[in-house]
């Protein structure tokens, strides 16, 4: 577990690396035309990957759409939803949400 330190004149605030993953996954529950992998799969543990790099955050998600959806609104909104939701829960500041689509789940009949 990676522990990222802030600073300010208040005193010192320690997050654990995961909690930006954690908000990341609650943030793609909020988005239409995702398909959540089961929960504690090795495909939902690799499914978000944090990078800090100065005080910036670096997320990339690969996910699995509904075959129904028009992806780049979908990949658009997972963008939109991920950056807003780190920043009004954290000091952090986004500087990319990359959106991997690896996998779509078709309906079946």
């Amino acid at each position: 577990m990676k522990v990222v330190n802030r600073f300010d004149e208040s005193g010192r605030l320690v997050y654990s690396s995961e909690i930006i993953r954690d908000i990341v996954d609650c943030a793609l529950n909020e988005v239409d035309g995702v398909v959540k992998y089961p929960a504690n799969s090795k495909q939902s543990r690799d499914s978000i990957k944090v990078e800090y790099v100065d005080d910036e955050v670096y997320v990339d998600v690969y996910v699995k759409l509904a075959y129904n959806v028009e992806v780049s609104d979908v990949a658009s909104n997972i963008q939109s939803t991920v950056k807003n939701t780190i920043e009004s829960m954290t000091e952090f500041k986004v500087k990319d949400v990359n959106v991997h689509v690896i996998e779509v789940e078709f309906e079946e009949n």
